[in-house]
């Protein structure tokens, strides 16, 4: 089926839970995950300038938009859901590898999927998103509370906290992609975005999450300088998480949604780095 936007509309499925995406071209292989507030068409910019030479695909995570809402917290599990969710439509697919990029949300469970199943990840791409260990020593440091004030309500409030979709998506300047945003907040789960923050980010002491895989993959990073929910001493020592060449980039300027502020810069990085070898720089010399 063709979407109003043209792209194809397509579901897969991790057991019980059917996942709605979008797909567009032929090509390598990229899957584009989004993050909270947002939907798998926020990804439209570069979907449309990439599908041209690439195979684009992007889900909705569960609860969001067409996907299926579980009810209960656990469903929204970094491991083992949310990374099978993104390994399901790459089967749905028939594809074994692809080129990951994620913000957000999206960028955690990319960082997952690249340690948990390196097989499956031919590239990473992560936009405003620190590595998880990094991730969560910034949420705990008191000195980042006024990052992560949000999260805090999300979890202790609730629902209540949460604003209205017209509200959620108010950070998208093009008028045609915020109304898309809204009306697909509003097929979304609330409890189920909450799940995300409540199945992932403990209240309390956060222990150290110890011995992690490195990255196998390829993987650039990059965010917004000036990004009010994410520090960006957060991104200290990502390469030290990654066993490949590893690029990370600040842009001046730029706040937390980055695909959207710096649509074609980031495209185009985008593109440049999935377009390289994904061998290590090892092989090469």
């Amino acid at each position: 089926m063709t979407s109003d936007t043209g792209f194809e509309s397509k579901f897969a499925s991790n057991g019980k839970i059917k996942l709605h995406y979008v797909a567009a071209g032929s090509g390598p292989p990229i899957v584009f995950l989004h993050g909270f507030p947002d939907h798998g068409l926020g990804w439209r910019r570069q979907l449309e300038a990439l599908c041209g030479n690439f195979r684009v695909l992007a889900p909705d995570l569960r609860g969001f938009g067409r996907s299926d809402a579980p009810r209960g917290h656990a469903h929204y599990a970094l491991l083992p859901n949310l990374v099978e969710d993104v390994l399901s439509v790459l089967v749905a697919e028939q594809l074994s590898q692809a080129s990951i990029v994620g913000h957000d949300w999206g960028g955690t469970i990319a960082w997952w999927l690249a340690m948990r199943v390196p097989q499956a990840v031919r590239h990473l791409v992560v936009l405003a998103t620190p590595h998880p260990r990094n991730y969560l020593r910034a949420i705990v440091d008191p000195a980042n509370a006024r990052y992560f004030a949000y999260m805090r309500l999300f979890q202790e409030v609730g629902a209540a906290a949460l604003p209205a979709p017209d509200e959620l998506a108010a950070w998208v300047a093009d008028e045609s992609d915020r109304q898309a945003l809204s009306a697909s907040l509003r097929h979304s789960d609330p409890e189920a975005m909450l799940g995300y923050y409540r199945a992932n980010i403990p209240l309390g002491r956060v222990p150290d999450i110890g011995q992690l895989p490195l990255v196998k993959a390829p993987t650039l990073v990059m965010f917004g300088a000036q990004d009010p929910y994410v520090p960006a001493s957060a991104f200290d020592g990502t390469f030290r998480e990654v066993d490949n060449v590893t690029s990370l980039l600040a842009l001046p300027g730029a706040g937390h949604f980055i695909h959207h502020q710096a649509a074609a810069f980031v495209t185009r990085e985008i593109e440049g780095w999935v377009s390289r070898p994904p061998s290590s720089f090892r092989s090469l010399a």
